[in-house]
């Protein structure tokens, strides 16, 4: 979105510049042309239109300077505007970005906290299993013993009877 308005702003001021040029290209193409036409004139009126030529050279340089001062401001105004503009979308970037950096610190923190979760969930497994496979070796070793035991009374049966 920002890069649109950058490219906007670049646009407009290209198209100010175009236009501009093609004032100066006009402006600069009527000069020509009322100079050759005026140098014509001069040539068969030169005595009788030198009063006259001197009071349009007055308002012709009157006019441009005229025509500079306003094309001066527009164009300041212009840049004014870009500027504003410029710092608008750099506000709007940095609230863009704070609110990223917040959004990705809560992500960040839920990540955490599932991963804690997550740890002390497989901690209370891992417990549940160690202790089931405990309560499992217990019972088979007492069964073992007894088992061990019941064999060692018949041995020593078998033992006093092989005795008598």
């Amino acid at each position: 979105m920002d890069q649109e308005l950058v490219q906007y702003l670049d646009s407009r001021f290209q198209s100010v510049n175009r236009q501009f040029q093609e004032l100066r290209g006009e402006m600069s193409e009527q000069l020509q042309g009322l100079r050759g036409g005026t140098t014509e004139g001069f040539q068969g009126l030169r005595g009788e239109m030198t009063v006259g030529l001197q009071g349009l050279r007055g308002e012709m340089t009157a006019g441009l300077q005229g025509l500079r001062g306003e094309m001066t401001e527009e164009l300041q105004e212009l840049q004014g505007e870009m500027t504003a503009g410029l710092e608008e979308v750099k506000r709007h970037s940095g609230v863009l970005v704070e609110g990223l950096r917040h959004e990705l610190q809560l992500v960040a923190e839920g990540f955490a906290m599932h991963v804690q979760v997550q740890h002390v969930q497989e901690r209370e497994y891992h417990d549940r299993q160690h202790q089931e496979t405990r309560a499992l070796i217990r019972s088979l070793y007492d069964e073992l013993r007894q088992q061990h035991d019941h064999l060692r009374q018949r041995v020593e049966n078998l033992e006093q009877k092989r005795q008598d």
